[in-house]
C-alpha cells in the first residue's frame, strides 16, 4: 500500500522531531516567504512526535505546534478531505490556540501571533487559482491597511499543484507531499538537487519500512473512513426522522420542528460514537452548551 507523504501522521513523524528541526523551520520559512513575510531564524517544537500515542489513540490531532524566536505561535495542520465549514474550523482552532496563551487575569499584551498553515489535499477555494491563499484583517476601504498580525491564515490547496512548474522552495516542498513515494522522474530530481529533500526522502523511507508505523498509518486511514461514514450515517438518520416527523404533521411549523429533532438525534448519535464536540458542532449548527448537556 502506497503511504502519502501528505498524510497526518507522517507530516508529524518528519517535522515533529526535534532532529527534523531544520526540515520544519525550511517549510515554515518558504511559506512564509512565498507570502512575502519575513523569514524566521528559528523554532521551538511545542508537541514533539510521540510513537507511543498512536498506538493507544487514533483520534489523536496530529497538528504540530511551534513557537519562534520573537514568541511567535505556528500550527500546522493536514486535512485529506473537506469543504467550506473548514474555513470555519480554521478559525476555531485559531482562537483556542491564541487564546490559550493567557491565563486568568493576564494582561492583553502578552498575547503574540498566531499563525496557521492548512495543508490541504482537497480543493477549498474553487474559484481562484493560485494554491496558497493568506488571510489577513484588512479594512475594508484601504486593504493595505491592516489591523493586526495577530491572526494570519494559511491555507495551501495541494490539488492545484499539478498545474505549476515546481520552480521554488515552497513549491519544491509541496510536490514532495504531493509524490514522494510514487515513480516519478522529477521527484527523483528534486531529491538530488535539494539537501532537505533527500533527507525527507531518506525519513520517509524509515518510516515506510517501520512496521509500527505503518501499521499505525493502516490503523488510522481505516478509523478516518469509518470516521467520516458515522458522520454521514448519524446526519442521514436524523434527517430522515425529522422529515418523516415534519410531513406527519402536515404544516411549515411541523416540519420545522421535525427537523430540530432530527438534528438533535444526529448530535446525539455522533456524541455517542465518540465524535469530537468540534466537529458536532460544524455538522449539526448546534452550541457546545447544547450538545454538552444532553
Amino acid at each position: 500500500m502506497h503511504i502519502k507523504a501528505s498524510s497526518d501522521i507522517f507530516i508529524h513523524y518528519l517535522w515533529g522531531r526535534e532532529r527534523n528541526k531544520d526540515l520544519l523551520l525550511s517549510f515554515i520559512n518558504t511559506v512564509l516567504q512565498d507570502a512575502e513575510f519575513k523569514p524566521i531564524k528559528d523554532c521551538e517544537i511545542r508537541n514533539p512526535f510521540n510513537r507511543k500515542t498512536f498506538a493507544v489513540d487514533k483520534e489523536t490531532v496530529l497538528d504540530i505546534k511551534a513557537v519562534d524566536e520573537e514568541g511567535r505561535q505556528y500550527n500546522i495542520e493536514v486535512q485529506s478531505t473537506g469543504d467550506v465549514s473548514f474555513i470555519s474550523r480554521s478559525l476555531y482552532y485559531w482562537a483556542r490556540l491564541y487564546s490559550s496563551q493567557l491565563e486568568e487575569s493576564e494582561r492583553y499584551k502578552k498575547l503574540r501571533p498566531t499563525i496557521c498553515i492548512n495543508i490541504l489535499d482537497f480543493l477549498l477555494f474553487k474559484e481562484i487559482d493560485y494554491l496558497h491563499s493568506c488571510f489577513l484583517l484588512r479594512e475594508k476601504r484601504d486593504p493595505e491597511y491592516v489591523l493586526t498580525d495577530h491572526i494570519i491564515l494559511h491555507f495551501i490547496e495541494l490539488p492545484k499543484l499539478k498545474n505549476m512548474e515546481v520552480k521554488s522552495k515552497f513549491e519544491r516542498w509541496l510536490y514532495f507531499l504531493r509524490n514522494e513515494g510514487k515513480e516519478d522522474e522529477r521527484m527523483k530530481i528534486l531529491i538530488h538537487e535539494d539537501m532537505d529533500l533527500e533527507k525527507a526522502h531518506e525519513e520517509y523511507g524509515r518510516f515506510t519500512e517501520d512496521d509500527a508505523m505503518r501499521d499505525a498509518y493502516e490503523s488510522r486511514l481505516k478509523w478516518r473512513k469509518d470516521y467520516i461514514s458515522g458522520i454521514e450515517d448519524a446526519r442521514e438518520d436524523g434527517m430522515k426522522e425529522g422529515m418523516e416527523k415534519g410531513m406527519e404533521k402536515g404544516m411549515e411549523k411541523g416540519m420545522e420542528k421535525g427537523m430540530e429533532k432530527g438534528i438533535r438525534k444526529t448530535a446525539k448519535k455522533m456524541l455517542k460514537t465518540g465524535i469530537p464536540v468540534e466537529t458536532i458542532m460544524e455538522v449539526t449548527g448546534l452550541k457546545r452548551e447544547e450538545i454538552e448537556g444532553m
